[in-house]
């Protein structure tokens, strides 16, 4: 495919990789990697274009309060996958090392990997269904006449959890064996009926738990078709109950400082609109919101890399592979850097009209700086996907869990602070400067586990120009 091809030829590795999913006995090719992103991508792409059409018809057909109360449902259902005690990545690691070191192993990692998530999703799921009254009678502000049918529903998005959290940890095996295409292909159809079956449920007069519940069947087949797939694409995987529970405290060590990075992320991300709401006004977070929204949905292509590289850098572990691995990081960044430049330049520089052709001419003259500011943010923290799987694939969670609680000190009084003086464009810029120290903690980790250093990790042969120019050759070739 020529966009693969383009990202390809930013830098070459003479590698060799065996033809068989089930191990991997050479570092991945860089177009494999390429491959696998433009997979990732696609894997994002499709629902929200079928969100995009489908979420309209649902707004119509159930009407503002019950349509509000299934888009609460999608969030709280997000929220508590936090439940997962972070065995998602640690699941993709686990499995991709075990491949590459000693496959005949897969069997016990995987079972292990499954069975753990279950028993923290029957935990978590069993307590969100116990708190389901207290929720909907204290949090949410509920008419009446939806209180019960809002109950029934978050019921159901308790009982409904371990089925989420199965599905991620058999998506998690797939990755981990750089399956990415069935990986992909089973996200699309999953999600896609998450956000279309709503819509039929309104047309239908179905009710919220009833839709609800629709949602859980359709993930329980897919469920049941990744147990089926999975074996077949890992042949030295076989399904069966774990026999060695002792290595769980190794993932859960290493999916606990996940989970810490999980739960402080959310809060680095979102307080600068609480403190701009507090400062300035609702109408204030409302012109910052969709200029954000807007500008760092452009991460998504790093955010894709990143999870393509995980399990190609965790199956490169071996000491006499780590020039292979620094290439594949270095190589990596820069793939990130050439693709982020040219359009976030055009943000920068073009940003009150652009807002203006989008939104209003309102909104650019309140929020034209702040885009501009976060044009700058978003190039760090592209980038910073990179070095932050370099540092899972190397078994270091520990170091962006403690940079980001770090960062929580730092930024909520900064935050505060520009925001006070500097209104939209403040919270924009302690954002911004937030996202930058995150990527130098970030290298300099990396830098460590690789043994390089964040120069040569940084540097190019070529020009940022010559490098766009190249792309572009692959792409339209």
């Amino acid at each position: 495919m020529a966009g693969p091809a383009g990202i390809a030829s930013l830098h070459s590795l003479r590698t060799r990789v065996t033809s068989g999913p089930s191990t991997v006995e050479g570092p991945p090719t860089q177009s494999r990697i390429a491959h696998n992103t433009l997979l990732n991508l696609v894997g994002v792409a499709v629902p929200l274009a079928i969100a995009f059409l489908v979420m309209p018809v649902a707004a119509r057909t159930l009407g503002p309060a019950r349509f509000g109360l299934i888009a609460l449902a999608w969030a709280v259902t997000e929220y508590l996958i936090l439940f997962d005690l972070g065995l998602g990545r640690a699941t993709v690691r686990f499995v991709a090392e075990t491949l590459r070191r000693n496959a005949t192993d897969v069997t016990q990692v995987a079972s292990l990997a499954i069975a753990v998530q279950l028993i923290a999703g029957l935990a978590g799921g069993g307590l969100f269904v116990l708190l389901a009254p207290a929720l909907v009678g204290t949090v949410f502000k509920l008419p009446p006449a939806l209180a019960g049918e809002a109950l029934a529903m978050f019921r159901v998005v308790g009982f409904g959890l371990p089925v989420v959290l199965l599905l991620t940890g058999l998506r998690g095996i797939l990755e981990g064996a750089q399956r990415f295409d069935l990986s992909n292909a089973l996200k699309i159809a999953s999600s896609s009926a998450s956000v279309a079956l709503p819509a039929v449920g309104g047309l239908a007069g179905a009710s919220l738990s009833t839709i609800m519940w629709w949602i859980v069947i359709s993930r329980l087949l897919f469920c049941g078709l990744s147990l089926i797939a999975i074996p077949r694409a890992v042949p030295l995987l076989k399904w069966r109950l774990p026999r060695r529970w002792s290595r769980s405290r190794e993932m859960l060590s290493f999916g606990g400082w996940v989970l810490v990075s999980n739960a402080v992320s959310p809060v680095l991300t979102y307080f600068d609109r609480f403190a701009l709401g507090a400062v300035a006004g609702v109408a204030a977070v409302g012109f910052y919101t969709a200029p954000y929204e807007g500008v760092t949905r452009l991460g998504l292509v790093a955010v894709a890399l990143g999870s393509s590289i995980l399990p190609a850098l965790s199956s490169l572990k071996k000491d006499e592979e780590r020039a292979w691995s620094a290439g594949l990081v270095s190589s990596s960044i820069r793939t990130v850097m050439v693709l982020m430049v040219v359009p976030l330049a055009v943000i920068f520089v073009f940003a009150p009209t652009l807002l203006a052709l989008w939104l209003d001419s309102t909104t650019a003259a309140q929020a034209g700086t702040a885009l501009r500011i976060l044009a700058i943010g978003v190039f760090a923290n592209a980038l910073a996907q990179i070095p932050l799987v370099t540092l899972y694939a190397y078994n270091r969670p520990d170091l962006p869990a403690k940079f980001h609680l770090g960062e929580l000190v730092v930024h909520v009084p900064l935050a505060i602070l520009l925001v006070t003086h500097f209104g939209i464009a403040g919270a924009a810029l302690a954002w911004t400067i937030r996202v930058w120290i995150d990527l130098f903690l970030l290298l300099a980790g990396a830098s460590r586990c690789l043994g390089v250093s964040v120069t040569v990790m940084l540097t190019t042969e070529k020009s940022a120009l010559a490098r766009i120019w190249q792309y572009g050759r692959g792409v339209f070739r």
